[in-house]
């Protein structure tokens, strides 16, 4: 990725969703206010709390991607894409998701 302040300054620039893939789902979470469950995680995973559901988000050190499975829901799982169609922008659109994460690139940094 070319950093934060090449994306945000650049309104020609398209961002893939493999680049998607690998933004922070940490901080992306502490800026929705989701409560972090700093006793119920660990070295493989962090759980989260957000709109009474309860997320474990790990980082795949592999191929660089941050995934999440909810532990409330059977099927509600994947990448940071999936988590923004299913519960923030509530919509399988990803020209929606690319225009959601280029108007909120703050959130991934902190």
């Amino acid at each position: 990725m070319k950093g934060k302040n090449f994306l945000s300054s650049n309104d020609n620039y398209n961002i893939s969703l493999e680049e998607i893939k690998r933004l922070n789902f940490f901080n992306f979470l502490d800026s929705l206010g989701a409560e972090f469950k700093k006793k119920k995680s660990s070295k493989y995973g962090r759980l989260y709390k957000y709109k009474n559901i309860h997320l474990w988000i790990r980082y795949d050190y592999k191929t660089g991607y941050y995934f999440y499975t909810s532990l409330d829901s059977n099927g509600d799982n994947g990448t940071l894409i999936d988590f923004i169609q299913n519960h923030i922008i509530n919509e399988r659109n990803l020209g929606k998701v690319r225009k959601y994460v280029k108007e909120n690139l703050d959130k991934f940094w902190q």
